[in-house]
């Protein structure tokens, strides 16, 4: 709820979680990118939050318990009718977060914890059961206890029927609302599936303006507006992720040699690239839609061998390429040389084996901003 524009990424999510309050929000699942600024962010909007935070199974490694920010379900009440609430994340999601922020926290063995919160949840007089999964599917073996499931994560368009239980997901970027209605006849204890949809074109269907959720967003408007707005340069034609994230990399490396000639190479993955930015004028604003996660710049020292496994990973790459150097000259295995990459690459030492770190504290969307500026007008199709 709080990745992906300039607007939560400038308040750290406050700014969605102040309009979640206005709009009656009766819960939400905790997502992997909640911790893309740790858990001091998750804590401090929860505090804000007249709603609760839910993630059954994010559980503390110190304790073994629930994190204490968040509540493995919750129960509200329409018409009579008791409805129990159940979040739950990816069981493998904490490899898409900085491993730092999530030093603390396991995601694993997300349908136990929900067949368990749905147990709970009808000894409390549950009369029916919606789960929120922070996932791209749920485990079949919790869907014979709970009514319906609301997806996420994958950015996908979902609306299928298992075991009579409707699977939902409404893309990303709010394209869509997953709409599902349930009928419970309080005399038999029977809830019957309606209708399942995914209303697309939200944009699109006119809608007016909520004066409430406005009042919000103006209150921010003096912190997020000079920055957002700020015009940095223009596009010839539209740039699509591929070629924002080669012009990343070449920015990236171009910093990298500013501060010490050996870097040979930089790398920044793709997912990290959310959004194609529009031709004509680029806003800073564009510029964090299309790079929105803060992962500091790290120069590290690795071996030829070394450098040629981060070569051989899938990701935007500017310099050395496959066994080669940018000179043309061929990497040497036990020679010693440097790169450059964003943390959430960096601290996977798996995949990215390497010695000495320095951290330069800047990011990639910052380094495309200058480049925008510097040229003043840019050609896509260079990149």
């Amino acid at each position: 709820m709080w990745q992906g524009s300039a607007d939560s990424n400038l308040t750290h999510g406050s700014l969605v979680v102040d309009c979640m309050n206005a709009m009656n929000f009766d819960a939400m699942e905790i997502g992997n990118h909640e911790f893309d600024w740790t858990d001091t962010y998750i804590y401090e909007n929860q505090q804000r939050a007249n709603f609760p935070f839910l993630g059954a199974n994010i559980i503390n490694k110190t304790t073994g318990l629930i994190a204490d920010f968040a509540e493995p379900y919750t129960m509200i009440e329409r018409q009579g009718v008791r409805i129990g609430i159940i979040g739950i994340i990816g069981d493998t999601l904490e490899s898409s977060i900085l491993p730092s922020a999530i030093a603390n926290y396991d995601f694993s063995s997300g349908a136990t914890y929900a067949i368990n919160s749905a147990n709970a949840l009808r000894t409390q007089g549950a009369d029916v059961i919606v789960v929120l999964d922070h996932n791209g599917t749920i485990d079949n073996s919790v869907l014979p206890y709970v009514d319906a499931v609301f997806l996420g994560h994958t950015h996908s368009y979902g609306n299928t029927v298992t075991n009579g239980v409707p699977l939902v997901q409404a893309y990303s970027n709010g394209e869509a609302v997953s709409h599902v209605t349930l009928s419970y006849n309080k005399t038999t204890d029977a809830v019957t599936l309606g209708t399942h949809e995914v209303v697309q074109g939200i944009v699109d269907l006119g809608l007016n303006e909520a004066t409430d959720v406005k009042a919000v967003y103006d209150s921010y408007a003096s912190v997020i507006n000079p920055i957002k707005n700020e015009v940095v340069g223009t596009l010839t034609s539209a740039m699509s992720q591929s070629q924002f994230g080669n012009m990343a990399v070449q920015a990236m490396l171009e910093y990298g040699q500013s501060i010490d000639a050996g870097v040979v190479a930089s790398f920044h993955n793709t997912s990290g690239i959310r959004a194609t930015l529009p031709a004509g004028e680029v806003t800073y604003g564009d510029i964090y839609a299309a790079s929105p996660f803060d992962n500091d710049l790290i120069i590290c020292t690795v071996t030829g061998t070394q450098l040629i496994k981060w070569l051989s990973r899938n990701n935007y790459t500017a310099g050395a390429s496959g066994s080669t150097l940018p000179d043309g000259s061929p990497i040497v295995s036990t020679a010693i040389y440097k790169v450059i990459a964003i943390s959430y690459l960096t601290e996977n030492t798996t995949y990215y084996p390497h010695s000495a770190e320095i951290n330069t504290h800047t990011y990639s969307r910052d380094l495309v901003r200058l480049k925008f500026l510097e040229l003043g007008t840019v050609d896509p199709y260079n990149y």
